[in-house]
């Protein structure tokens, strides 16, 4: 017995070791060009789903697809090739194919064994939600936000035919198990099942209690199809007849997701009071309710032999569970969510990373190790920064409060509190002594790092302030405000030295360049403006690609700027001339934050898909 113990618990050890590594190995693997290091997995966007053969778990991500092995949870592929978030995947039946659909309105054929993209199908013109195989794997169902079902030839990628008839988005999509009836659901709070021959409409079942249907099933005898709902209702319909058999009422939110056990005797449901439900088939009855989730539990798969349960969730985990018990035993981590804010330690080996999933990330810059996690806010990090010494890393939180940590011990140190509304910035002074946060309620904080006590002003009239930077001197507080002006404040007497206006919307963004000659401000009027400090002119107008900008950053030799935002691109300009240098293409959303290394070799962009991308600055593109 205790040799058997010791070989399960080496088993253990060795799937965690390389899952580990294999997932390190994965960061540096499929990267866009230029980039050197992915930094989590990003967030989940779509449904989850086990091969029906049970080797793979397939996970739709804003990163592209992640694939596990579904009995050691190793990460095999992250299947890249989709320019926007993946919004759905589907396993034909025989295991080989994996096809997805994507906010970039495409569909897209993979082998699931290899990875490899095998096919884009284009037709649609909004983006793709529903995917579903059909039994015998020869065609292929697309639903889309463009109120349009579609039908392929899975071995040509010829479009077939188009099912019209919904009014508004269509969500999800699925095969009778016969492969005779496609069921779709849509934004128009309808059910449609259609004749998969001949496109006809077969019946329209009318679900008016909802606002949107989000999941539909057939159940494996193809009798009934079961919805879910945003109203925390699941209805079940007799496929023949269309009438209503029950409501499973019990959730205290949005259900997300509904499925069938593969025995057709249990439905399991996952919802956003962060719960996943299952329930009795046949009677509707409620029977477990599965707990462990931090945030909304958005995906739910059955693995093909019914004995385990898979839920993914906003909070970035995996879990699996044991149906018959409701007990939890195992979960993959590294799934991200949105990141704010990046910063480099000052001696560049360390990455600090903010995002929604209430934690502050430290990442090893050079190879992409998560070092550790900091969690203390019950909400999302809107902002963090190091210290000038490199010792202590400040975030601030969704709950208005600031919180320091050690960095080599992952202690807390202190709170700052006193805001009423969002702080949406923060910076220490050069000399570390000082620390500045800004809120969308117009007021400023001064705070003496070691006593906490803080000296306060307010934008007069109440502007809101998103964004602070100090001179590298300490001598001058530059703000940037909801009203498009930047304000420059003199540090010693507290008077305002130069308000420079020419943005036409909300500054998002202000950045000192290393040497103190300027200051970049980035807006949401799609431009970032160059200033003299001293004098308050207006030196230069970048015009960026993509419209808003949300973040900008200086190199360390001041020669270089970087701006990012709405386009899911970074631009590099070059400084003296205002010309732009490289473009950084690989987020799949915003770009909300930048860093350059203090060595200038790299930079750090952080997205709302959910990653850090590190990038090589040493290439031939970049000089």
């Amino acid at each position: 017995m205790q040799k058997t113990l010791l070989l399960i618990l080496a088993m253990c050890i060795i799937s965690q070791n390389i899952t580990a590594q294999d997932a390190q190995d994965l960061h540096k693997r499929y990267l866009p060009k230029g980039a050197k290091a992915r930094l989590g997995k990003g967030r989940i966007t779509g449904n989850i789903t086990f091969s029906p053969d049970g080797k793979y778990l397939a996970v739709a991500c804003s990163t592209g697809i992640w694939l596990y092995d579904a009995h050691t949870d190793v990460p095999l592929h992250l299947l890249t090739g989709h320019t926007d978030i993946v919004l759905r995947v589907a396993f034909s039946s025989d295991s080989i194919l994996l096809a997805s659909g994507s906010y970039d309105k495409t569909v897209r054929l993979w082998d699931a064994r290899t990875g490899t993209e095998l096919r884009t199908m284009k037709g649609h013109n909004r983006a793709v939600e529903g995917i579903a195989f059909s039994p015998d794997g020869t065609l292929l169902a697309s639903g889309s936000h463009d109120s349009t079902v579609s039908l392929w030839d899975v071995q040509t990628g010829e479009k077939l035919r188009i099912m019209d008839g919904h009014t508004k988005s269509v969500i999800s999509v699925a095969f009778s198990p016969d492969g005779a009836l496609l069921a779709s659901s849509s934004d128009d709070r309808t059910l449609r099942l259609w004749n998969v021959q001949t496109g006809a409409l077969v019946r329209k079942i009318g679900v008016y209690d909802t606002d949107q249907i989000k999941s539909i099933t057939f159940s494996p005898d193809g009798k009934t199809i079961a919805s879910a709902s945003n109203h925390s209702t699941a209805h079940l319909w007799d496929t023949q007849t269309g009438a209503l058999q029950h409501i499973l009422e019990g959730d205290n939110a949005d259900i997300n997701a509904i499925i069938f056990s593969p025995d057709g005797k249990m439905l399991a449901t996952a919802s956003e009071d962060y719960t996943a439900r299952l329930w009795d088939a046949q009677t509707g009855a409620h029977r477990l309710v599965l707990r462990g989730h931090a945030s909304d539990v958005s995906s739910i798969a059955f693995s093909p032999d019914g004995k385990t349960l898979r839920t993914g969730g906003l909070d970035g985990t995996l879990r699996l569970w044991i149906p018959k018990t409701g007990l939890q035993y195992r979960t993959i981590r590294g799934h991200t969510s949105v990141v704010y804010s990046v910063a480099f330690s000052p001696d560049g080996k360390t990455l600090a990373s903010g995002s929604t999933d209430n934690t502050v990330h430290l990442w090893d810059a050079k190879t992409g190790e998560s070092l550790r996690e900091l969690r203390g806010h019950k909400g999302r990090i809107n902002g963090v920064v190091y210290s000038p010494d490199g010792n202590t890393v400040a975030d601030v939180g969704e709950n208005n409060t600031i919180r320091l940590w050690d960095v080599r011990t992952g202690e807390h140190l202190r709170v700052f509190k006193g805001y009423l509304q969002r702080i949406t910035s923060l910076a220490f002074s050069p000399d570390g002594t000082k620390l500045v946060s800004a809120s969308w309620d117009g007021t400023v904080c001064i705070w003496d790092v070691q006593t906490r006590k803080s000296q306060r002003f307010s934008m007069e009239p109440t502007r809101a302030v998103n964004s602070v930077a100090f001179s590298p001197d300490g001598e001058t507080l530059a703000l940037g405000s909801r009203d498009g002006t930047v304000y420059l404040r003199d540090m010693q007497t507290g008077e305002l030295a130069f308000a420079l206006m020419g943005h036409t919307n909300a500054v998002k963004a202000i950045a000192y360049s290393p040497d103190g000659g300027l200051l970049a401000s980035a807006a949401h009027d799609g431009t970032v403006r160059l200033w003299n400090p001293q004098t308050g002119e207006s030196v230069g107008t970048l015009k960026t690609q993509d419209g808003g900008n949300l973040c900008v950053a200086f190199s360390p030799d001041s020669k270089m700027l970087a701006s990012g935002g709405w386009g899911k691109s970074v631009e590099l300009w070059d400084v003296r001339t205002g010309t732009p240098i490289i473009e950084l293409k690989g987020h799949t959303y915003w770009v909300n934050s930048i860093a350059f290394s203090p060595d200038g070799s790299m930079l750090a962009s952080g997205s709302g898909d959910g990653t850090v991308l590190l990038w090589n600055l040493t290439s031939d593109d970049v000089d």
